[in-house]
């Protein structure tokens, strides 16, 4: 037994011992306390207020109390974020030390067909479709892009911004190892068969609306290559530098969903690797116990990337039917309404399309390996502040990577300059910022760690120009307590929050 699960043990006994003390010294010392340390006696890091010792609500009881600096620090720091179980001795028989669930991971069987991803698809085998670049249509210039099927929504909202500089964004869905090698390897996009099934590139209006069309005769090179995830997590040998640039974007997070009727919660690492990496196995999946019931990517997704770094399993190992795309996984767990299809049914899925249908999916809280508790990527199931991934609580997180080819630091395309113009700025304008929060993403000003590699150790960060206030605002409709509202800095009074940005005080 570690020395901190022997303090969890001990902190019951102690908190009773902690109020009886408080009750006494409250009724007969007026002076209990100067600093918060001395309440420490108390146990469950009560705080001083008013020279008297209260609860702060952190928790839970055997939680990391200071700064942060090693990963399980991160994970089992104290908050007030809902905190859900996992248990793995009852759930799937893993008692002990041990941070590996029994038994090694089972070859997946032959993969199903995919199902076909709809966007840019277009029932008459591409007949009629416009051309991508048409300048009688006022599509002059265009940003050819290719990457996930997670990055159309947040196109969308980035298109009026991309018209402001005179070009159309083209996208076609592939994937995020295809957005890293179509730049590394100077790899074309083609129009693909005709066929009511051919993915198609789309071009993106000003208003946001997407519109199927045809790149032409011998494809193109892209302007952009996007990617979920760092590029030598598709390939090692991919690494930016002085031929190819790399622009971060916000923060995305992936998450294990189920149907709405489900009555799971939380699912642990070990779980998650039973299901995913052994097929189901009845021992130690209960209730996902059936692969034609398990919504997953393929190996070439960040998603499918992302999630099997987080529970060990390879991305081409993944047990499952690929469905296409992040917009299908959705769409087809969503149909889900047998209630014993609803218990055995589970997805993975960026958490931008599973907040788009809160009503009919239920995210899982996440219990990493050595992590105390499960948690949600927000601090409760009804908010959408992405807490747990801004302070480091839940780990299946990283940012967009955006891919052009340079010279001398700069793109080398004038349609790849434009895109990197709007997305890659040091002071991130509030429409620009809104987009991304819209989207269910992260701008790096709002986040307190950061990470260099695909789920590496993260460390704390602080951002030169801070929006965390903004931020939670404009995510959940209204600003947490200690977020001053401010028209210039000499509204800001408190020294630790001095700046003034996006409408609150800030701490820089």
């Amino acid at each position: 037994m570690t020395t901190r699960h022997i303090l969890a043990a001990m902190i019951p006994i102690a908190l009773g011992m902690a109020c009886a003390a408080c009750t006494w010294l409250v009724n007969r010392d007026a002076s209990q306390c100067q600093t918060d340390s001395d309440c420490s006696q108390f146990g469950a890091h009560p705080l001083c207020q008013n020279n008297v010792c209260v609860s702060s609500g952190l928790g839970p009881p055997s939680c990391f109390y200071g700064s942060p600096q090693q990963p399980d620090d991160f994970l089992n720091q104290c908050g007030t974020a809902q905190c859900l179980s996992f248990d793995n001795c009852e759930r799937i028989g893993l008692c002990g030390s041990s941070p590996e669930a029994d038994g090694g991971l089972v070859a997946p069987p032959a993969p199903a067909p995919s199902a076909p991803s709809d966007a840019g698809t277009s029932a008459d085998g591409g007949a009629g479709l416009p051309s991508c670049a048409d300048p009688s249509n006022g599509r002059s210039n265009v940003i050819y892009m290719t990457g996930s099927s997670n990055f159309p929504p947040l196109l969308a909202k980035l298109a009026p911004l991309i018209a402001a500089t005179g070009y159309t964004p083209v996208y076609q869905v592939t994937n995020s190892c295809t957005g890293v090698t179509a730049v590394f390897d100077q790899n074309v996009i083609t129009d693909p068969a005709p066929g009511p099934n051919a993915k198609y590139a789309a071009y993106f209006a000003q208003d946001g609306t997407t519109h199927p069309c045809m790149i032409g005769a011998g494809g193109t090179l892209v302007d952009v290559g996007e990617s979920d995830v760092f590029s030598t997590t598709c390939s090692p040998g991919a690494m930016p530098g002085a031929v190819v640039g790399e622009y971060l974007g916000p923060i995305q997070a992936m998450a294990f969903v189920v149907p709405g009727k489900s009555q799971e919660v939380s699912i642990s690492a070990e779980a998650a690797r039973a299901v995913f990496g052994m097929g189901g196995d009845h021992d130690k999946a209960s209730p996902w116990v059936d692969p034609t019931l398990y919504f997953v990517r393929n190996a070439n997704t960040g998603t499918q990337q992302m999630v099997g770094k987080a529970i060990a399993v390879p991305p081409n190992g993944f047990w499952g039917i690929d469905r296409g795309s992040a917009a299908n996984v959705d769409a087809l767990m969503r149909i889900i309404s047998d209630q014993s299809l609803a218990e055995q049914a589970i997805g993975i899925i960026s958490t931008d399309y599973y907040d788009s249908d809160r009503a009919n999916l239920k995210e899982l809280a996440f219990k990493a390996t050595d992590q105390d508790c499960a948690y949600l990527p927000d601090s409760t199931a009804f908010k959408k502040d992405k807490q747990n991934v801004r302070d480091g609580h839940y780990p299946i997180w990283g940012p967009l990577h955006f891919f052009a080819t340079v010279s001398n630091g700069e793109p080398l395309s004038a349609a790849a300059q434009a895109f990197v113009s709007v997305v890659s700025v040091p002071n991130l304008p509030q429409q620009l910022l809104a987009a991304f929060i819209g989207s269910s993403l992260v701008p790096t000003c709002a986040m307190g760690v950061q990470r260099s590699s695909e789920l590496g150790p993260v460390s704390q960060y602080s951002a030169p120009f801070q929006c965390t206030c903004y931020f939670e605002a404009t995510a959940d409709g209204q600003a947490p307590d200690g977020c001053t509202p401010c028209t210039t800095a000499s509204d800001c009074s408190d020294p630790s929050r001095p700046a003034c940005n996006l409408g609150y005080c800030e701490v820089q």
